[in-house]
């Protein structure tokens, strides 16, 4: 069974779905930054993951313990960019990237093999992930594969978009469930704030909703916000690719970009076993998901 784990502040809503001596498999809440780093103020989950491990100095013992996690490391790992004790005390247990606003399945390594041998499984594409989004509008067919290249936005460094001199970027994706609005008298029900102007505005604008399981073959910064845009169905409440009006009519009914990391499968790093590991949709999701008809 999942459990929560006690950290302080928005932290005490990560639950560990998985762990054994090689890896840990949690469901991040949103609004918690991955990475800690010096402007970062808040605790992470990376500083929650090194205190979880007993500090940096229980780190550095692990770290140099060869003995307990050579075995898990690729036989041909190439030290190009640094030993896996290096990468490890680098990283602090990070495999992959979730956005701060986005929830679900997060892996995090506890000893340099394990981290190594889940980063060569990223790299070669054998970690299978599938991500929930709900959309805007109704795509023309049902299941396809986005295949567009992604660079940095010339004008916005925080921003990513279709570039045909961008890295390569592929997303499969299929429809789950058609939406055709917004049901806004149960909305008004749950929230007697919203102004009589705002109904009117929330009325007009919406052209149905699609719920989405995208599964990206590659995992480049922000692919799958960006190729959803880009195809004319972005993500609801995604402030930076769905437009500022719309975004913002979006949040009077679901707080938060609605992109979550339902699923992922992998070779457990020491046995090579295939597992496979769900996050549930967190409450404030499930809440959106009652606002539609």
């Amino acid at each position: 069974m999942p459990r929560a784990v006690a950290n302080g502040g928005l932290l005490n809503d990560i639950e560990i779905v998985f762990e054994d001596d090689a890896f840990l498999v949690v469901n991040k809440p949103a609004r918690i930054i991955l990475n800690q780093a010096k402007t970062t103020k808040e605790e992470t989950v990376q500083s929650w993951f090194v205190k979880k491990m007993g500090g940096e100095e229980a780190l550095k013992e692990i770290a140099f313990d060869s003995q307990a996690w050579l075995d898990q490391a690729p036989q041909n790992f190439n030290e190009k960019y640094g030993t896996p004790a290096q990468i490890f005390l680098q990283k602090q247990g990070i495999v992959h990237r979730l956005d701060k606003d986005t929830s679900g399945v997060l892996l995090l390594a506890k000893n340099p093999g394990s981290l190594v041998n889940l980063l060569d499984q990223f790299k070669n594409r054998k970690i299978n992930k599938k991500y929930l989004c709900l959309i805007h509008g109704k795509t023309r067919v049902n299941s396809s594969v986005i295949r567009a290249p992604i660079a940095r936005s010339t004008t916005n460094r925080h921003k990513f978009r279709v570039d045909i001199d961008g890295r390569s970027a592929s997303t499969h994706y299929r429809v789950l469930q058609y939406y055709s609005g917004l049901n806004i008298q149960e909305l008004k029900t749950q929230d007697s704030n919203i102004s009589a102007k705002q109904k009117k505005d929330l009325e007009a604008y919406q052209q149905g909703f699609s719920l989405v399981e995208c599964m990206p073959k590659t995992g480049r910064t922000h692919q799958i916000r960006v190729h959803l845009s880009h195809l004319g169905h972005p993500i609801v409440s995604d402030h930076s690719y769905s437009g500022e009006k719309r975004s913002n009519l979006d949040t009077i009914w679901c707080p938060r970009q609605f992109l979550h990391a339902k699923a992922i499968g992998l070779a457990h790093p020491k046995t090579g076993e295939q597992m496979a590991f769900k996050a549930e949709l967190g409450e404030d999701l499930q809440k959106v998901m009652s606002f539609l008809q």
